[in-house]
């Protein structure tokens, strides 16, 4: 059966990397406005646009004389 909330999301994820964020973000906040996705649906999309954490890497695998 055809869900229109699992189309609207799976539209908003493709638009990732093709649009700018933000028009993602308000595309998601438009049909938000209009009941059809949730404040969870919000939070998801705005988590596809958080950076990733940079791994640290710890300074005890540099070998001495080793530039950073």
């Amino acid at each position: 059966m055809f869900s229109l909330h699992d189309f609207i999301m799976k539209t908003l994820k493709g638009m990732v990397g093709q649009y700018p964020d933000f028009q993602v973000m308000e595309f998601a906040l438009n049909w938000y406005a209009k009941g059809k996705l949730t404040e969870e649906d919000l939070a998801e999309v705005e988590a596809w646009f958080e950076p990733e954490p940079e791994e640290v890497i710890p300074e005890e695998i540099y070998e001495e004389g080793e530039v950073e």
